[in-house]
């Protein structure tokens, strides 16, 4: 992320010392599994999981590797999924090249091979400190930057796909978000710089046949609920968490949609002008979110209570405009997809 607000990065030199110098402990590998399905994450600190409160469980690798265990345990033969986040904090590009994470991605795609596992996804996150690293230079400086980009980041893809020697996994680059809150639109600023490196991405994805989670759009608008903007740069808890929903969605790998019953009201008459509104919604990997709609618009979201197993509200009858309506629940699953389960009622007598 491109911006001269990136300066007050410098003030944090010893908290990142010692995250720098705590780092192995953090991001000890998984222990081996013999069989089963494998996730390698590649790239830099956000795929490393940096400053999130605990990167092994919360760092967006690991979330994605939960939603693919809880996938892989629903199948007639389910085994472990294994995690093997390769990537380093301050890799660029070109450095992911020289200085050993490839090594190191090829010595594991070499035990995925040994150990009869299946590699289900490779994900991919570079450029963030190629742009960091332009952040308090000139014009000229810059477009030479994105120009070494422009065939660093390309080359390191094609080395990642060299490497895999036949192995077909499911293949995610992640786009990058702009802090600065500036016009991507508007030649030379930050935003806009951010959109060259981003459009790189995206081109390079496109004509390999990868798949894209796009942070940049997703993040604007959202900057100080998902990073640590403005004492550092880095996605919080909440960013990772949607980082993994971003990526889960750009896999594919999740085909069905929610399941939703209502469970009250029954159809027809109301029993009183203010019901209860209860819903089941399951989902094979995890529900998102459940909204009651009344003509069209919406009108809350529905809250789960453990106790019932069901999504609950309240809905206020005499704020319809018909005497007959009909209540709309949409429930979203963590892929994205909707279902909508409807029920016609009717006020009751006043």
């Amino acid at each position: 992320m491109t911006t001269a607000r990136l300066r007050r990065l410098a003030t944090l030199p010893i908290l990142l010392l010692l995250l720098a110098l705590s780092w192995p402990a953090l991001r000890a590998p998984n222990a081996d599994a013999a069989t089963g399905q494998e996730y390698i994450a590649l790239g830099d600190s956000i795929a490393a999981g940096l400053i999130t409160s605990l990167p092994s469980a919360r760092g967006f690798p690991a979330l994605v590797t939960t939603q693919l265990q809880t996938l892989a345990s629903a199948e007639p033969s389910p085994g472990r999924v294994k995690l093997a986040d390769l990537a380093v904090p301050g890799e660029t590009a070109e450095t992911f090249v020289t200085n050993g994470q490839l090594d190191a991605f090829k010595n594991e795609i070499a035990s995925v091979k040994a150990r009869g596992a299946d590699l289900k996804l490779v994900t991919i996150t570079l450029g963030g400190n190629d742009l960091l690293n332009l952040a308090n230079v000139g014009t000229a400086d810059r477009q030479a930057g994105l120009d070494r980009y422009k065939t660093q980041y390309p080359t390191a893809i094609n080395d990642v796909r060299q490497a895999l020697g036949g192995l077909k996994p499911v293949i995610v680059v992640t786009t990058y978000y702009d802090i600065s809150g500036s016009d991507p639109s508007q030649q030379g600023s930050d935003a806009w710089w951010v959109a060259q490196f981003n459009d790189v991405i995206r081109s390079t994805a496109q004509a390999d046949g990868l798949q894209i989670a796009d942070l940049e759009g997703d993040f604007r608008g959202h900057i100080t609920d998902w990073t640590w903007y403005p004492t550092d740069v880095h996605p919080n808890n909440a960013g990772h968490a949607e980082i993994a929903r971003l990526v889960w969605t750009a896999t594919g790998f999740d085909q069905e949609p929610p399941v939703v019953k209502i469970v009250k009201p029954a159809a027809g008459p109301l029993p009183r002008s203010i019901p209860t509104i209860a819903v089941t919604a399951n989902d094979n990997v995890g529900v998102t979110g459940v909204e009651l709609w009344v003509g069209g618009n919406l009108v809350s979201s529905l809250i789960y209570e453990p106790s019932l197993k069901q999504y609950v509200g309240v809905w206020d009858s005499g704020s319809a405009s018909a005497e007959q309506t009909t209540l709309s629940i949409r429930a979203t699953d963590l892929a994205g997809h909707t279902t909508t389960a409807t029920v016609d009622v009717t006020r009751p007598a006043s």
